[in-house]
């Protein structure tokens, strides 16, 4: 595998992206499907245009995207809290899944963080994300129960990584 995870650039598959991150949400047991969070989900382009878009790539192929927030002042933005980052909107191709892709654009991100002088990383995951739940407490996220969310009935369960301390 060469993989390289990387900034959106113009040549992209921008439609291929989005269909990597909507085909990881559709394949979950009990996704609970929302017509526009669906479309919302494969809308990389107009994600590009107001936010930072990540992809892997394995052999000139896209594998995975993400969508970095450096702030919490985008429209992306979920916590309030100014001294974090966070991600969204990720997914890997199931070709990929398993073999270090998503680690990679985790990894990304907390360099990025860092990078961006940040002092944590904020996230949301589904309940239906046991998989992405597991990455991210490898990785040193920890459960932030307080920030939990639900949206309709669909629980948001927050992690955050403390870039101060997982040095």
């Amino acid at each position: 595998m060469t993989l390289e995870v990387r900034d959106l650039q113009p040549g992209d598959d921008v439609a291929a992206a989005g269909a990597i991150v909507q085909g990881a949400y559709f394949r979950l047991a009990g996704y609970p499907r929302d017509d526009e969070y669906d479309v919302r989900l494969g809308d990389v382009a107009s994600r590009a245009q107001d936010s930072r878009v990540i992809v892997a790539v394995d052999g000139g192929q896209l594998v995975g995207c993400l969508t970095y927030l450096p702030d919490m002042s985008g429209p992306h933005g979920e916590f309030d809290d100014d001294d974090a980052a966070s991600f969204r909107y990720f997914g890997v191709h199931p070709s990929a899944q398993g073999s270090g892709v998503g680690a990679a654009m985790v990894q990304w991100c907390i360099d990025a963080a860092r990078a961006d002088g940040r002092l944590r990383i904020r996230i949301h995951t589904l309940e239906t994300m046991p998989g992405a739940q597991r990455l991210y407490e490898r990785m040193g996220f920890v459960r932030d129960s307080d920030n939990d969310e639900d949206w309709d009935g669909i629980k948001g369960l927050a992690f955050v990584y403390h870039l101060d301390v997982n040095r």
